[in-house]
């Protein structure tokens, strides 16, 4: 990677709620705070839930120059430099294929990404069956459709696939279903490995659940708006949306 030399410190940041509002726009301040940590040798780590085009899309917005992207909650690492898969982790084409036509068959719609492709599944008509084992590599499935129906389905579903995979109700009328090692903690030490960064000089900041072991690979964590207990009990600071630029600069203070 170029400039890895000028690479003093690691920002770790969750997109959605926490650089970003509600509304998709940047939190107040914050482009301007990651251009000037940006400056001083502190380069931002994109960790997200999103796939890599819909993280792309957010830095454009942010205006930011991240060094790597953390995607669909860490099962996807790329070196945002040179392009590098640093990390692919990918669902079993057999267990990809009988999740996706139990689900159907559960008259649930389907969106199957294959590597960082998006392909839209509609429930199965007549029971008709799929492969995907023809597929690069399959990133993620989303489960959708009614939520009774989907809270229905749910438990079967987990007790038939649920082994090597992490499913999740990502919210009403919907099953996130990604490789069981996606964990973003695990992610961002990889990058860090990979620049030469010590984790002593990482601060992370997330806003939800999931972003809980991004924070405990950071040394320094920081919980952002309506952040659950979980999360705020993992974390050493506890910022509104609002203060996490100021927050981040008082942090990039020690680094010099």
């Amino acid at each position: 990677m170029t400039e890895r030399s000028q690479i003093k410190a690691l920002v770790a940041c969750d997109l959605d709620g926490t650089l970003l509002a509600a509304d998709g726009s940047p939190a107040p301040g914050i482009a301007a705070a990651l251009a000037d940590l940006a400056a001083r040798g502190a380069r931002l780590v994109v960790c997200t839930g999103r796939p890599l085009y819909g993280a792309e899309k957010a830095v454009a917005v942010l205006r930011a120059d991240p060094v790597a992207y953390v995607c669909y909650h860490g099962a996807l690492v790329v070196d945002a430099a040179t392009g590098e898969r640093l990390r692919h982790l990918t669902i079993p084409a057999d267990a990809a294929t009988g999740i996706v036509d139990e689900a159907r068959e559960r008259g649930l719609s389907a969106t199957v990404y294959d590597g960082d492709e998006r392909r839209d599944l509609a429930p199965a008509a007549g029971g008709a069956a799929l492969d995907l084992r023809a597929l690069a590599g399959i990133t993620r499935i989303v489960l959708s459709g009614p939520p009774a129906l989907v809270a229905e389905s749910f438990p079967g579903l987990g007790a038939t696939w649920g082994s090597g995979l992490r499913l999740e109700q990502a919210g009403d009328g919907i099953v996130d279903v990604l490789h069981g090692g996606a964990d973003k903690g695990d992610a961002l030490r990889l990058v860090a490995a990979h620049l030469g960064v010590p984790g002593a000089l990482i601060v992370a900041c997330g806003d939800a659940a999931a972003d809980e072991s991004l924070l405990l690979a950071a040394a320094v964590r920081m919980a952002v708006g309506d952040a659950p207990v979980s999360l705020r009990a993992a974390a050493q600071l506890v910022v509104s949306q609002a203060g996490l630029a100021e927050a981040l600069r008082r942090a990039a203070e020690s680094w010099g």
